[in-house]
């Protein structure tokens, strides 16, 4: 479906299988992040045929419909922190690696986020208490499926543990662990673990093919 920013003026298109029929979803514009609300043509079995609109927020609205992650080609990073100087500096070094950096300060959006999918890598921080609704983000990163966890590399960002720690990466269910005191280092980390969990992964893989020609 092809629709149109009315603050920038931009024209995109939105993958069908995206837009759930007969629901509306809130869109964030690629460009310039104005929210779009879009309504599907395509209707549920059973009801009439209604063509495609843009409409305001009401009672059948859905989710947000993450469209930053649609580009070609390259790798999309996701930045969860709620400080933007460390989001920014963060977006620096992981674009030096090749990562499109999408910062979301937001958890409950975060945690909608990676439900759509495609972020390579997921950098997140350790909640700063109780109260700190970055335990909803997670707590849910520790549920996902292990099918859903390898397509993305995960980062925790914590003052109590040591960066590096395998041990303290395993129990807190994430693949690389990252003292604040060490971001500078982020870049250097990031690139050796993700080359190391690569390579794991392809051997894994091999190890599964040869057993079923076994």
């Amino acid at each position: 479906m092809k629709i149109r920013c009315e603050g920038c003026r931009a024209s995109f298109s939105i993958p069908d299988d995206k837009l759930p029929p007969g629901k509306a979803v809130r869109v964030a514009c690629p460009r310039c992040q104005n929210a779009i609300v879009v309504k599907n043509s395509k209707q549920p079995e059973g009801t009439s045929f209604e063509e495609p609109s843009l409409v305001p927020d009401h009672d059948d609205l859905e989710e947000d419909l993450f469209l930053d992650t649609l580009h070609e080609g390259g790798m999309t990073a996701l930045i969860c922190t709620a400080e933007p100087q460390r989001a920014e500096r963060l977006g620096q070094l992981l674009s030096e690696l090749g990562f499109r950096a999408i910062a979301e300060p937001d958890p409950d959006r975060a945690v909608r986020r990676l439900r759509h999918g495609g972020y390579e890598l997921v950098v997140l921080e350790e909640p700063a208490g109780p109260e700190d609704r970055a335990h909803v983000l997670v707590g849910f990163v520790k549920n996902l499926p292990m099918a859903q966890r390898r397509e993305s590399f995960f980062c925790l960002i914590t003052d109590r543990e040591r960066s590096m720690d395998s041990f303290a990466a395993f129990r807190q269910q994430v693949d690389l662990i990252i003292h604040p005191a060490d971001l500078e280092k982020a870049k250097v980390l990031l690139e050796r673990e993700m080359k190391s969990r690569k390579k794991f992964y392809r051997m894994f893989q091999e190890a599964l093919n040869e057993r079923g020609r076994l």
